[in-house]
Parts: C-alpha cells; structure tokens; sequence
C-alpha cells in the first residue's frame, strides 16, 4: 500500500504549477510598439504643446509624446509658458506612468546643459527664532552687593546684572515687542533689559538667579505674544455682532438721506 500512496504523491507534484517568482525587472514604459524605455532613462525631445498644465514632448527618435506636468518643469514654481516654448529642443526624464496608457517626463530633473540630473538648489536657511536665552546672549558685570554676605558685605562684587540687548536677540519679533512694552522701566537708553541679582554670596549663583529671571521675563512676552484660537461659539457671535452692526449704520443712512431728501424747497404745486 505504502509504495502506491508515494508514487500517487510523486504524480501529483509533478503536475503542480512551477509557483517560484522571477527576478523583479526593471520598470520600464512602452514609448511606441515593441520599444520599452527603463524609468529614469534621459531622451532628447521637441516641445510641441504648451498647457497650463504642462507642457507636451515628442522624442527625437520616432517615439511617443508624453506630458511634462507643470509639477515637473522646474525646481521653482512658474508658469509653463515661461519656462518652455514650443518648438525648444529638451532633454527629459522618462517617469513611472500616473495612468496606464500614458508616459509622463520630468524636465527639472535632468540639466539641460550636461545631460546630467538636476537637484534642486540649496536654499540657506534662515537662523530659527528661539525663545531660550543664556549668558552668551547677555553681557554681565558685577559690583559690591548690599544683600546677603556677612562679613563681606560691600567689600565682594557678587552683585551680578544682566544687560540683554532686545533689538540684537533671536527672539520673534512679537517677543521682543512684547518685552519692550512689558518691561519698559528695565530698558536703557540702548534698549537693553536690565536684570540684577544679589540674593546669593557668590557670582556664580547671582548670575544664575539673574538669567533665570530674564528667561521667565522671556516666556512670559511669548505666551502673551502667541495668537490664541478663538472658540467657535465666540466666533458666531462675533460675526452675528459684526452683521448687526453693519446693518443698524446702513439703516441710519438710509434715515438721514430720507430726512435730507425731504428738505427740499417748498413750492406751490405743494399745496
């Protein structure tokens, strides 16, 4: 029994479909019958079309034309028409298709001068505002302290103050008009808050106590300087207020032109 349960095993195995995948290819897009072009392959091409949408490409070689989106003209944002022409000799990057059917190019990323890819530009990046202050940001000076010392009152300068120039920080520029008019009696004549500390003994720790102070003079001009959502219901009411007032000076000068207009002069078809 044995023997025919193996052979009718063997049978049925070998009669099964041969189910092990091929190596993955390389995409590529059919530009005309029998031609495949791999994605990411540079062709030469002519605009023919300019759109607002794009622009249409023929291939030099006999091939298909296909769309360049307006996504994919340049590394900037502009017009179709001012960045091609029709009749301009390009050179194009061939894209994944959007749509069966349908074979996309890409302008921007390709050189046109070298033929080589194209990046797009480095923009330099603008200092981010923070709202985090240190003792790099501020200039510091000590004095003889009054307060807390011992014996070495008035004879150690302890006393640590802070001048922190508003106008030079890299702080937002609601922050800094906050601070300004928040802390007005701090300021100098070079607008620079003035913070000053002598509860401790050391320098150390008076400079501390004194930059401690300025970052919550800080963040206190932030959270008032940031823009608060306004609640829907409030929302409503503010704009069915808005209406109302509008139309209650609409209808006042409606009455006003009324009384003018019945100014008139009096004649004797009047009567």
């Amino acid at each position: 029994m044995w023997p025919r349960v193996v052979a009718l095993l063997a049978c049925t195995s070998a009669l099964r479909p041969h189910t092990h995948h091929a190596p993955p290819r390389r995409r590529a897009v059919a530009l005309r019958a029998g031609e495949f072009v791999p994605v990411g392959a540079v062709r030469a091409g002519e605009v023919t079309r300019v759109e607002s949408y794009g622009c249409f490409v023929k291939l030099d070689d006999g091939g298909a034309s296909g769309l360049v989106h307006v996504s994919e003209l340049s590394h900037e944002r502009a017009r179709p028409e001012d960045v091609v022409a029709v009749g301009q000799p390009v050179l194009v990057k061939v894209l994944a298709p959007r749509e069966p059917g349908r074979t996309s190019f890409s302008l921007k990323a390709v050189d046109q001068r070298t033929g080589a890819a194209s990046a797009p530009p480095k923009r330099a990046r603008k200092p981010a505002a923070t709202t985090k202050v240190s003792l790099d940001d501020c200039v510091v000076s000590y004095s003889r302290a009054s307060g807390a010392g011992g014996q070495n009152v008035n004879k150690v300068s302890t006393k640590a103050e802070l001048r922190f120039s508003v106008d030079d920080s890299k702080l937002p520029p609601a922050v800094r008009a906050q601070l300004r008019a928040t802390h007005a009696a701090r300021l100098t004549k070079n607008n620079e808050l003035l913070v000053v500390s002598e509860a401790h003994r050391t320098q150390r720790l008076n400079a501390a106590d004194a930059l401690a102070r300025l970052q919550a003079f800080v963040d206190a001009a932030a959270s008032a300087a940031a823009p608060r959502a306004t609640r829907p219901d409030k929302a409503r009411r503010i704009k069915g207020l808005a209406k109302g007032s509008e139309r209650k000076r609409k209808d006042g000068k409606r009455r006003a032109s009324a009384k003018k207009a019945a100014r008139g002069r009096v004649s004797k078809d009047d009567f």
